[in-house]
């Protein structure tokens, strides 16, 4: 059995729908992988309604 560690670089990038389609472009340019996608309900006045986005991305660097 081998055994390979590695280091991963993780982000979070939280915005209003307006900006949703800059993120998947900025974690492509800059070598993230999308691992989740949530939709943000943070208006208060109607809690059903999706105002915002949430994408967690991540990357391997090189290992300190």
């Amino acid at each position: 059995m081998e055994i390979t560690r590695k280091k991963i670089e993780r982000i979070a990038i939280t915005g209003s729908l307006g900006e949703y389609k800059k993120a998947p472009v900025y974690c492509r340019a800059n070598g993230f992988r999308i691992i989740q996608t949530n939709p943000c309900l943070t208006n208060e006045k109607h809690r059903g309604k999706i105002t915002g986005f949430e994408i967690v991305a991540e990357k391997e660097t090189e290992r300190e």
